[in-house]
C-alpha cells in the first residue's frame, strides 16, 4: 500500500477537524493512518510455549486475511503426503485484520472448538512508513488464549511487496516485538522470501498485483509452516510435480527455509 498525501486545501482544512479513516490494501494486512493509535499493553499471561511438533495427529486453525487464503489446503497436502501416518485438518477463520477479527462474534471461541494442535496468527496491521504504531493488544490476547488451551501459536508475518527489500524485515521484527509481549512461536516468512527472491531470480513469487503471492510464493510460505509445525526439515521435503516450480526450485526452497529456521528459530527458547 502506497500512501496518498495529495489533498486539496480545502480537504486539507476539513481533515484536520476530524479523524481520518484507515486505508487498506484490498485484503492485505498493511495498513497507513495519518492519526497515532494508542497501544495500551495488557498484562503478559506468562504461559509458556506448548510443542506440539511430534503429535501424531496436526489440527491447525488459521486466522487471516488473503494473504493466508491458500495456506491450510497447501498444509494439508504437504503434512499428509510427507507424514503419511499422521492425520491433518485445518480451519481458516477468514477477515481483513487480526483487531477486526478478534471482535467478530464468535471467532476467537473457534480456538475452543476443537483440539487444535496449532494457531496461525496472520493480519497484524502495521505501518509501512513507520510513522504509526498500530495496537499489537488482538495478537497478544490470541497468542494468550491458544497457550492457554496448550495450542502452539504461530505469528505469521507476511512476505514483502514486490521489490520492496526491507519490508519483509521490519514486519519480521514487529511480530518479534510481540514474542516480546506475549510469547510466541514467529514463522520468518519475510526473511525466507528475501533469501528466495536473490537465489532465484527467474522465479515469480508474485501475483499480477505485486502484493499477494504467485503459485510459486504460496508453496514457499506453506513449506515454510511445515518445518515450523512438524519439526521435519523442509530440505527433506519430497517434490510433488503437481508443484508450481521445478524440482531443482523445489530443492533450493527447503535448503533455504531450513537455512533461515536454523539462523532464526521459530520458538523462543524455553
Amino acid at each position: 500500500m502506497t500512501e496518498n498525501k495529495r489533498f486539496r486545501p480545502l480537504t486539507v482544512y476539513i481533515l484536520l477537524s476530524c479523524c481520518i479513516g484507515l486505508v487498506a490494501c484490498g485484503s492485505g494486512s498493511n495498513t497507513e493512518n495519518s492519526t497515532s493509535i494508542p497501544d495500551t499493553s495488557i498484562p503478559n499471561s506468562g504461559a509458556a510455549i506448548v510443542d506440539n511438533s511430534g503429535s501424531a495427529d496436526y489440527q491447525i486453525i488459521i486466522y487471516g486475511n488473503s494473504h493466508s487464503a491458500k495456506l491450510g489446503d497447501l498444509l494439508e497436502q504437504l503434512i499428509s503426503s510427507e507424514l503419511t501416518n499422521a492425520q491433518v485438518s485445518t480451519l481458516t477463520v477468514s477477515g481483513r485484520f487480526l483487531d477486526e477479527i478478534v471482535n467478530t462474534s464468535g471467532n476467537v471461541e473457534k480456538l475452543q472448538q476443537a483440539n487444535w494442535t496449532h494457531a496461525i496468527f496472520q493480519g497484524q496491521k502495521y505501518s509501512q512508513s513507520g510513522s504509526v504504531n498500530y495496537s499489537t493488544n488482538e495478537a497478544e490476547r490470541l497468542i494468550a488464549s491458544a497457550k492457554e488451551l496448550k495450542i502452539t501459536p504461530i505469528l505469521f508475518p507476511e512476505h514483502p511487496q514486490q521489490g520492496d527489500s526491507k519490508e519483509g524485515e521490519l514486519v519480521y521484527q514487529l511480530h518479534l516485538s510481540i514474542s516480546e509481549k506475549e510469547a510466541s512461536c514467529i514463522a520468518p516468512i519475510g526473511l525466507v522470501w528475501d533469501k528466495a527472491i536473490a537465489a532465484l531470480p527467474e522465479l515469480n513469487f508474485y501475483s499480477a498485483d505485486g502484493n499477494h503471492a504467485s503459485n510459486a510464493g504460496h508453496l514457499l510460505t506453506a513449506m515454510t509452516f511445515y518445518e515450523v509445525i512438524t519439526g521435519e526439515l523442509a530440505d527433506t521435503l519430497a517434490y510433488n510435480a503437481a508443484f508450481a516450480i521445478s524440482e531443482q526450485q523445489h530443492q533450493q526452497f527447503g535448503q533455504i527455509i531450513t537455512q533461515v529456521l536454523a539462523e532464526h528459530p521459530a520458538c523462543p527458547s524455553s
